[in-house]
């Protein structure tokens, strides 16, 4: 089976043909046919005959896969509603901490420590 992409082609000139052209999967074989869609130079294992026209493997496996569908133009504006209401809530999130944070007073933030309601200065003794 030949690899999913050519090896590096030669720098040969167009002018000769197929007399000198080696396959791209292999350089050690003379080329049979030339792909009409991409160009390159094939031997016979590589070569297919698809309905009557010529192609090589990869050119072969890009035919048979089905064009993407294009995304219309109100599937497009859905996804950007849809990004810009995550982004909001993620803001509106983000300003509700900061508003909870600022006005929250210092001793209930402070999980681990015990609140000293006693005056700075005095002591149990």
């Amino acid at each position: 089976m030949a690899p999913d992409t050519p090896a590096a082609p030669f720098n040969k000139p167009a002018s000769t043909g197929l007399r000198h052209a080696r396959c791209l999967f292999h350089p050690l074989r003379e080329a049979a046919a030339r792909c009409p869609h991409c160009g390159g130079t094939f031997c016979r294992e590589c070569v297919t005959d698809e309905e009557g026209k010529l192609a090589c493997p990869p050119c072969l496996r890009r035919m048979a896969r089905p064009p993407e569908p294009k995304l219309s133009l109100t599937r497009s504006l859905r996804q950007v509603v849809a990004g810009l209401t995550a982004l909001a809530a993620l803001m509106a999130l983000f300003f509700a901490l900061l508003h909870w944070r600022t006005n929250t007073p210092e001793g209930h933030l402070n999980f681990g420590v015990a609140v000293d309601d006693r005056a700075p200065g005095k002591s149990n003794e």
